[in-house]
C-alpha cells in the first residue's frame, strides 16, 4: 500500500472494483480475455492475433499519454469498438457472480471506514454500472456503497476526470474531501490527483480490509 495524499478531512472514498475490492487472477483474466474474442470475432482474426493487437494499442496509448498502463475499453475504442459496444458487450458477457462470493472481512473494513471517518463510500469502475452493482452484490458489500458510477454512466473510461467528479458530486462530497483507492496508478489514481483528490494505491482486498488502520 502507498498513500500519496489524504484531506485533512475526509468525506467520501472512491474505490476501484476490479482488483481492489477482490484479488482474483482468473477472473482479471477472464474480464479481458471475453472481450478480445468478441474482438476477434467481429474482425474475424485469430485470437492470438488480436490479443497481442490489443497489448501493442495498450502500450502505445498509455506511451502517448505518458503513463505506464490504459485502460481495456480506450485501446478497444482505439481499434474501432467504441464505448456504447464496450459497455454492451460487458453487460451480456460478464458474470461476477460466477467468480465472486461474500467477503465479511471486506464488508466490516468499509463498515469502519465508514463510521471512523464519517464518510460515504462509492465505486468508479470501467465495467457498466450494472457489473459493478453485481461485483458488489456478489462480494456482499453492495449496501455500503451509496453510488456506483460505471463506464455507462459517463462514456468515458478511466482514467478520464469525469467518472471521478460524478462519483465525488453522488457522494456529496467536495472532489478535495475525496480519496480514490485503487490497484492501478495510472488508471485509478492520476486523474484523482489531478482533481486534487487524495490517492491511496492498494495491491489488492488485503489492503483495504487494513485501510482504516493505515489511516490511523
Amino acid at each position: 500500500m502507498r498513500v500519496y495524499r489524504v484531506p485533512e478531512r475526509i468525506g467520501a472514498f472512491l474505490f476501484d472494483i476490479d482488483g481492489t475490492l477482490y484479488t482474483d487472477r482468473e477472473y482479471g483474466r477472464f474480464q479481458v480475455e471475453i472481450l478480445v474474442r468478441e474482438l476477434a470475432a467481429l474482425r474475424g482474426e485469430p485470437y492470438d492475433d488480436v490479443a497481442a493487437l490489443v497489448e501493442r494499442t495498450r502500450a502505445e496509448l498509455a506511451a502517448a499519454e505518458g503513463r505506464a498502463s490504459t485502460s481495456l475499453g480506450n485501446a478497444m475504442a482505439a481499434l474501432g469498438v467504441d464505448i456504447g459496444t464496450s459497455v454492451e458487450w460487458r453487460r451480456r458477457l460478464i458474470r461476477p457472480e460466477r467468480f465472486l462470493s461474500a467477503d465479511p472481512a471486506l464488508s466490516a473494513a468499509l463498515s469502519g471506514l465508514r463510521e471512523r471517518f464519517g464518510a460515504a463510500i462509492a465505486a468508479v469502475t470501467n465495467n457498466p454500472r450494472s457489473v459493478g452493482e453485481a461485483t458488489l452484490e456478489a462480494l456482499g458489500v453492495r449496501g455500503l456503497f451509496s453510488a456506483v458510477v460505471g463506464l455507462d454512466d459517463t462514456m468515458r473510461s478511466k482514467p478520464a476526470a469525469e467518472p471521478y467528479l460524478l462519483a465525488a458530486r453522488l457522494a456529496g462530497a467536495e472532489p478535495g474531501a475525496c480519496v480514490s483507492v485503487g490497484d492501478r496508478y495510472d488508471v485509478d489514481l492520476a486523474a484523482p490527483l489531478g482533481l486534487g483528490m487524495g490517492a491511496i494505491l492498494v495491491d489488492g482486498v488485503e489492503d483495504v480490509r487494513r485501510l482504516a488502520e493505515a489511516l490511523a
